[in-house]
């Protein structure tokens, strides 16, 4: 029997993460998602293979818990937090997969190996996912603790991995020679390819039948929890992915690059038959939808979704997508497939309101027309709509940006999502930007990138000009300029600024005032009364509060009568972007 661990980290960096287990900050939240790629990686070797014994170790959950339980909770480190959690493996591994999907979990995954080896000296650890796809030769140069690197979709080679474990009579895991298993490196051939000058990685064999993997391992999660608590809802959710592969060729965007341009998906059968398990046999009313390109075959998502609600397996489901909506595919025909699913929201992405750059620097070529016609049909079908815009694409200029702004403001949704862009490796903007010498490959400080900043300027914006744009974008366009609230939908805007923000950060100023507003709107004096209260309590006793009245309190001006006249000279007449030349 070969025992395996899987690892499924947390997407916070390795400094925020020691920041909330010591300090216990409050302010820093915690994500986790259901493991998609893990589970489905045990259970397709499971089908091949009768003699690998899975546990999963889910370190984003765990962290998500220790956040939730601030108060009960001793102030602690990675190191002990981890061990903790290693004790309670039931069997000693004789592998380790750790899957880094995103560049901020790298320092922390090293750290996690080290932790691993001095625990079980012999146990080999692999690191795979998204990031070390990448970099899989800088992996044996920052760590001494990795044994394995996988480049990209690992089933078939996971597959392979573990048969040669098996068929090698001296037990000995060092013996192990993977030269022949594409997409999977150790130091010795990796150091083989240095020495040909070959520095990118052969991307391990794509799984074409996906019906191969049969229903995921959902076993393996503490299932408890995921029923009660999710990002994506107020309770629990559970998180599916029923195709691969993307053929668009967006600059910020890895998909296509790990997955193929060509999509490959699970039969209908197969889908309906993981609904209706994690519906009825585990108790999920909240499904995560995490395919990059929703219902991507037309013909065949039409007829699925046609079938679900033909035999009521949507009945009880409530779905979401982070992912989003491609506007090239959809159609209104597609689009109404899609929302009769019964979604909670759909998000139509369109990332830039500038058809120069669509075209030519995001390359996701949106028709901003049919976007917004699409917008509003969605609106038609009694869904919530949002969409996604990121500020600082390579060559991307401020008129472009100024393009997007003027852009949103002619959508009606619900919520914008507003982002800097994170140059992810593998991307052509990330190359870009390295051709630029604004960042260097071989040495980033992968806990320090995010999707609120950057770190370099370029000469068409500064960093501080960027992460100011985003910040005052998002309170421009959600708050102050909500269409719900323009549009006179106040309950909706309420619920809104409940929903997206205050049930999370209490002291969000603008969030507060424009519920308030909306309160006032629809007659609630007392509701509305008690929100602008709330505000002038927060200004007085918290910074970031008081950092929101001095940077918008021109914009909130029933809030003066609640203050201290010493307040009253804090707030700029408008905010910094408005200084760099940008038109809110």
């Amino acid at each position: 029997m070969v025992n395996v661990l899987l690892i499924s980290p947390s997407s916070m960096p390795l400094f925020q993460v020691e920041e909330l287990l010591s300090d216990k900050n409050e302010l820093l939240m915690p994500n986790f998602e259901t493991p998609t790629g893990l589970i489905e990686l045990a259970s397709y070797t499971r089908n091949k293979l009768d003699y690998v014994n899975f546990e999963l170790l889910d370190l984003a959950k765990e962290l998500s818990a220790f956040h939730r339980n601030l108060a009960d909770n001793s102030p602690t480190d990675y190191a002990r937090f981890v061990g903790r959690l290693l004790s309670q493996v039931v069997t000693i591994p004789d592998i380790v997969g750790i899957s880094i999907l995103f560049s901020s979990s790298y320092l922390s995954s090293i750290k996690l190996a080290e932790i691993i080896k001095k625990k079980w000296p012999t146990t080999k650890v692999i690191f795979g996912g998204g990031h070390v796809t990448f970099y899989h030769s800088t992996v044996f140069k920052d760590s001494d603790f990795v044994d394995y690197v996988f480049v990209g979709e690992a089933e078939i080679g996971f597959k392979k991995f573990i048969r040669k474990i098996s068929a090698d009579k001296s037990n000995e895991l060092s013996n192990i020679s993977v030269e022949e298993i594409p997409g999977v490196y150790d130091r010795k051939k990796v150091n083989r390819d240095l020495e040909k000058g070959i520095v990118k990685a052969e991307f391990g064999e794509l799984l074409i039948d996906l019906d191969q993997i049969g229903l995921p391992a959902y076993d393996l999660l503490d299932l408890e929890t995921y029923r009660k608590f999710s990002n994506a809802f107020p309770d629990g959710a559970i998180g599916v992915m029923m195709e691969r592969g993307c053929p668009f060729k967006c600059t910020y965007c890895a998909s296509m690059v790990i997955h193929g341009s060509g999509i490959r998906t699970k039969s209908n059968q197969r889908i309906i038959d993981d609904l209706i398990y994690l519906r009825d046999e585990c108790g999920f009313s909240n499904i995560i939808l995490w395919d990059d390109l929703l219902a991507a075959r037309k013909t065949k998502f039409t007829a699925l979704a046609d079938r679900i609600v033909a035999e009521g397996v949507n009945k009880g489901l409530l779905f979401s997508m982070p992912s989003g909506l491609s506007v090239r595919i959809m159609d209104d025909k597609l689009l109404e497939s899609v929302c009769s699913l019964g979604f909670d929201y759909i998000r139509i992405m369109i990332e830039s309101g500038s058809v120069d750059a669509q075209h030519n620097i995001v390359k996701k070529k949106v028709d901003l027309d049919k976007a917004r016609h699409l917008i509003a049909h969605a609106r038609t079908l009694g869904v919530k709509v949002e969409t996604n815009i990121l500020f600082g694409f390579p060559y991307e200029t401020k008129r472009h940006m100024q393009e997007t702004i003027d852009y949103i403001k002619t959508i009606d949704v619900d919520w914008i999502q507003v982002f800097s862009l994170l140059p992810l490796p593998g991307t052509e903007a990330f190359d870009q930007y390295a051709k630029m010498g604004k960042l260097d490959p071989n040495n980033i400080d992968w806990d320090r990138c995010g999707y609120s900043s950057r770190e370099f300027d370029t000469k068409e914006v500064s960093a501080q000009e960027l992460t100011d744009l985003v910040y005052d974008v998002n309170i421009y366009t959600n708050f102050f300029g909500n269409r719900n609230y323009l549009e006179g939908r106040y309950e909706r805007a309420a619920n809104y600024f409940t929903d997206m923000v205050l049930w999370k950060y209490k002291f969000h100023i603008p969030a507060l005032y424009m519920r308030a507003q909306s309160y006032m709107q629809l007659g609630d004096t007392d509701k509305a009364t008690a929100d602008l209260g709330e505000a002038a309590m927060q200004i007085a006793t918290n910074e970031i509060s008081r950092s929101h009245w001095q940077r918008y309190g021109s914009k909130m001006p029933m809030l003066m009568d609640y203050l201290d006249a010493s307040y009253l000279d804090l707030c700029s007449p408008h905010p910094p972007s408005i200084d760099a030349g940008f038109i809110l």
